[in-house]
C-alpha cells in the first residue's frame, strides 16, 4: 500500500517539475528495416531516445538512460534489461549496428557504455530474426555514437559528481577536406551501494545443515576445528551494486574517396575493474571429511573482476546512383575477463592464506570476427529491396570451458512495397545456420495504413530465435555462489550429471497491432502484442549442480501506450503504461522476473528561458521470483534542474535520484537512497 501511495505522491510532485522530449515521428532510423525510414513509417514498433534527452538526462551510462524510458524495465542492479517481458539474453545490443562482445550471460554491458559517447538510441520491440538472426527475440537496442558534424573542430566536455559516482566525458570531432574524425574518452567511478546484512552460517555434516556451534566431533577433527573457528553468524557490509571503475577511449576516421565511395575505421578500448562483497550460497572449506570437501553455506565472499575489451571495425559505402547502395563491414572484438572470488573468512575455513581460499576462477578470452554485407536497391518510390549476408566466427578460450570455434552464417532478403498510396508493406525471409548443425528460417511481414492524415495503423508478424550460447552448452566451473555450473553437453559424474542434454534453439513468434496518432503538439501510441516462445532455455538447479535445459513453452502478451503532449507552453508531459501477462504454458504458471505493470510519468517545466525543472517517476509492478517467491512492486522518483548557458556554451545541472528514498525488493538488488549529483556540459 505504501508503494502505491508513494507513487501517487511522486506524481503530484512531478506535476510541478518536468522531464521528456516529444517523440519525433519523422526521426530517420535504420534499426527496423536496415534502410533509412522514419519512426512513423515503421511496421514494427520502434522508439528513439534522442540526443537532447540523453544530454539533459544526467545519466552517466546506458543503463541509467534506458532506465528512464517509460517502456523498458532495467533491474535496480542495472545489469539486465527486459523488453516486453523477455529476458536480457533475448535482447540484442548493437553499437552502430554491430554486435557487442562481452559477458557470457550478457550482463553488465549497460554500465560499460558511457552516455557521453552516445548520440541517440534506436529501440526495436519484438522478434526480429529476419534482420539480425540469433538473439533478437525480444528486441534490439542500437546505440548510435556521435559522429563528426562540422567542418571545424567541435566537441563536448561533460563532468558529473555526486554521492555515489564521478565521471567525465570528452568528445572531439571535425572534418579536414574529405577526412572526418571523432575521438572520445570517458571515465566513470561508482561506489558500491552497501547495507548491513547478517549471515546465518551453516556447515554440511552427514547431509544435514548445522550451525557451526552444533557440529559434532573431536576438537582435532575437521568438524571440531570448524566448530571452534566459525561463528554461527556474521555481520557484513553487503554490496548490492559493485564498486565500478570504467575507462573508455575510441577513435573514428572516415574518408570520402569520391562522391560515390567512402570508407571508415573505428576502434575503441575498454578497461573495467569492479568488486563486491556478498554472501555466497555455498563455499568449499579447506577441510575434508574422508575424500569429500566439507561445504559451508552463507559465507561472506568477495568477487574481483578485471576486464578489457578491444574493438576495431572497417568498412565502406558505395552509392553509384540514387537507386543503389552497397555497404560492407568487417569487425573484430576481443574481450578478456579475469574474475576471482575469495572469502575474508579464509582462516576460519581452514585455508593458509586469502589466495588459497579461491573458490571461483574465470579467466577467459572471447573473440568475434564478423563479416557483413548489405545491398539496397530502390526501384522506385513504391519498391525497395534490401538483401544482406553475415558470417560470424566466435572463439573462446576459458578456464570455464574449452570449445572449438563456433560459426554463424545468415542471409536475408526484404521487400518494401507500397501497392496503394496509403498502404505500405515490408516482408522478407532469412536463413541461418551454425557450426553446431542448427538451421533456422525466419519470416516477417508488416504493414502500415494511413487511416487519416494524423492516424496511422500498424500490424506485424515476426519470427525470431536464439541459439544456445557457449556458456549454456559447454560451461564447467564453480560459480561465484559456490555451486557447480555445468553446460548441457557436459558430463560430470562426481556431481551426479551422468548424461548430456540436447539443447535446442529457442524460437519465437510475435504478433502486434496498434496505431499512432499525432497533432501539432502531441502524440499517442498504442500497441497490443503477443510473443510465443517455444523451447525456452532456462537454468535448472539440481542438488549438486546447475545446468541448462529446454523446459517450457511460454507466452507474453500485453498492451503498452505512451502519451506525449505539451500541457502549456512551459510544461511538457509524457505518460507511459505497460501491462504484460507472462506465462509458462507447460505448467500454466507465471514466468519469473517479469513485472506485470510498468507505469511512468515524466515532465519538463520551463518557467523562464534557460531554466528547466525535470522529473521522472516510474512504477515497476509485482513479479514472480525464480524460486516462485512473491516480489513486490516499487516506485522511484528522480528530479533534476538544468540551467542552460549559465556560462558561455555551458549548461549546469543538479539532481537527486530516488528522492523519496524508496526501497526496492532485495531480490532485485537495492537502489541507493536519495543519491544526489551535480555536473556540467560544455560545448565548443
Amino acid at each position: 500500500m505504501m508503494t502505491r501511495y508513494g507513487f501517487v505522491y511522486s506524481l503530484l510532485l512531478a506535476s510541478y517539475a518536468g522531464a521528456s522530449e516529444l517523440v519525433v515521428l519523422d526521426e530517420i532510423v535504420t534499426v527496423g528495416t536496415k534502410s533509412e525510414k522514419s519512426v512513423e513509417d515503421q511496421t514494427t514498433h520502434v522508439e528513439v531516445i534522442t540526443s537532447e534527452t540523453i544530454e539533459n538526462s544526467g545519466a552517466s551510462n546506458l543503463s541509467e538512460i534506458l532506465n528512464a524510458a517509460p517502456w523498458l524495465y532495467v533491474s535496480p542492479s542495472g545489469k539486465t534489461i527486459s523488453i516486453r517481458g523477455t529476458g536480457h539474453s533475448d535482447t540484442l545490443l548493437l553499437i552502430d549496428g554491430k554486435r557487442v562482445n562481452g559477458e557470457f550471460s550478457k550482463t553488465y554491458e549497460l554500465e560499460r557504455i558511457a552516455s557521453g559517447m552516445i548520440d541517440h538510441i534506436e529501440i526495436l520491440k519484438g522478434s526480429s530474426g529476419l534482420l539480425y538472426g540469433s538473439d533478437a527475440m525480444g528486441g534490439v537496442i542500437n546505440v548510435i555514437t556521435k559522429k563528426p558534424q562540422n567542418e571545424t573542430v567541435s566537441g563536448t566536455l561533460s563532468m558529473i559528481g555526486g554521492s555515489e559516482k564521478a565521471g567525465a566525458d570528452l568528445v572531439v570531432s571535425g572534418k579536414v577536406d574529405k577526412l572526418s574524425y571523432r575521438m572520445y574518452a570517458d571515465y566513470l567511478n561508482r561506489d558500491a551501494y552497501t547495507k548491513s546484512k547478517t549471515t546465518d552460517v551453516k556447515v554440511m555434516q552427514s547431509g544435514v545443515e548445522k550451525s557451526p556451534s552444533a557440529l559434532t566431533g573431536t576438537s582435532s577433527s575437521s568438524f571440531g576445528k570448524l566448530r571452534s573457528a566459525l561463528k554461527d553468524s556474521y555481520g557484513i557490509a553487503n554490496d548490492y551494486t559493485d564498486n565500478l571503475e570504467t575507462k573508455n577511449v575510441g577513435a573514428f576516421l572516415a574518408y570520402e574517396f569520391s562522391d560515390v565511395f567512402s570508407a571508415y575505421v573505428d576502434a575503441s578500448f575498454l578497461e573495467e575493474q569492479k568488486d563486491g562483497l556478498y554472501v555466497s550460497d555455498s563455499y568449499a572449506t579447506g577441510y575434508k571429511n574422508g575424500t569429500n570437501t566439507i561445504m559451508a553455506k552463507s559465507i561472506p565472499a568477495h568477487q574481483y573482476d578485471d576486464n578489457q575489451r578491444f574493438n576495431i571495425a572497417t568498412g565502406f559505402d558505395y552509392v553509384p546512383n540514387e537507386s543503389l547502395h552497397v555497404k560492407y563491414n568487417l569487425a573484430y572484438s576481443k574481450y578478456e575477463k579475469d574474475r576471482k572470488v575469495y572469502t575474508p573468512l579464509w582462516s576460519e575455513l581452514g585455508y593458509g592464506s586469502l589466495e588459497a581460499s579461491l573458490s571461483s576462477l574465470n579467466i577467459s578470452t572471447l573473440e568475434y570476427l564478423t563479416n557483413d554485407a548489405q545491398f539496397t536497391w530502390t526501384i522506385d518510390d513504391q519498391n525497395r529491396i534490401v538483401t544482406g549476408a553475415e558470417h560470424r566466427i566466435n572463439n573462446v578460450t576459458s578456464t570455464a570451458y574449452d570449445v572449438d570455434d563456433r560459426t554463424y552464417t545468415g542471409a536475408f532478403i526484404q521487400h518494401e512495397y507500397s501497392p496503394f498510396e496509403k498502404l505500405h508493406l515490408v516482408y522478407g525471409v532469412r536463413y541461418d545456420s551454425t557450426s553446431t548443425d542448427e538451421e533456422e528460417t525466419s519470416l516477417s511481414i508488416g504493414a502500415t495504413y494511413d487511416l487519416l492524415e494524423s492516424v496511422k495503423l500498424r500490424a506485424s508478424y515476426a519470427q525470431g530465435f536464439r541459439s544456445p550460447d557457449d556458456r549454456e552448452l559447454y560451461v564447467n566451473q564453480t560459480n561465484p555462489n559456490g555451486k557447480k555450473m555445468l553446460g548441457a553437453t557436459v558430463i560430470d559424474t562426481s556431481t551426479g550429471k551422468t548424461s548430456s542434454y540436447d539443447l535446442k534453439s529457442e524460437t519465437s513468434e510475435t504478433t502486434e497491432v496498434g496505431f499512432v496518432a499525432h497533432g501539432e503538439n502531441w502524440m499517442w501510441d498504442v500497441a497490443l502484442f503477443d510473443t510465443k516462445i517455444d523451447d525456452r532455455i532456462s537454468q535448472v538447479s539440481y542438488t549438486n549442480y546447475n545446468t541448462f535445459e529446454n523446459i517450457s513453452d511460454s507466452e507474453i502478451k500485453g498492451v503498452e501506450t505512451t502519451l506525449d503532449m505539451g500541457v502549456t507552453d512551459a510544461l511538457r508531459m509524457q505518460l507511459g503504461y505497460t501491462y504484460q501477462e507472462a506465462k509458462n504454458k507447460t505448467d500454466d504458471t507465471k514466468l519469473s522476473d517479469v513485472p506485470e505493470k510498468i507505469a511512468s510519468l515524466s515532465l519538463r517545466y520551463t518557467p523562464i528561458k534557460n531554466l528547466e525543472f525535470r522529473t521522472t517517476t516510474k512504477y515497476i509492478g509485482e513479479q514472480r521470483g525464480t524460486d516462485d517467491e512473491h516480489v513486490g512492486g516499487f516506485s522511484v522518483s528522480n528530479v533534476k534542474v538544468i540551467v542552460k548557458e549559465l556560462f558561455k556554451n555551458t549548461d549546469v545541472f543538479a539532481g537527486i535520484d530516488n528522492i523519496f528514498q524508496k526501497e526496492t525488493p532485495e531480490y532485485l538488488g537495492l537502489l541507493p537512497e536519495a543519491a544526489y549529483y551535480v555536473g556540467f556540459n560544455y560545448t565548443f
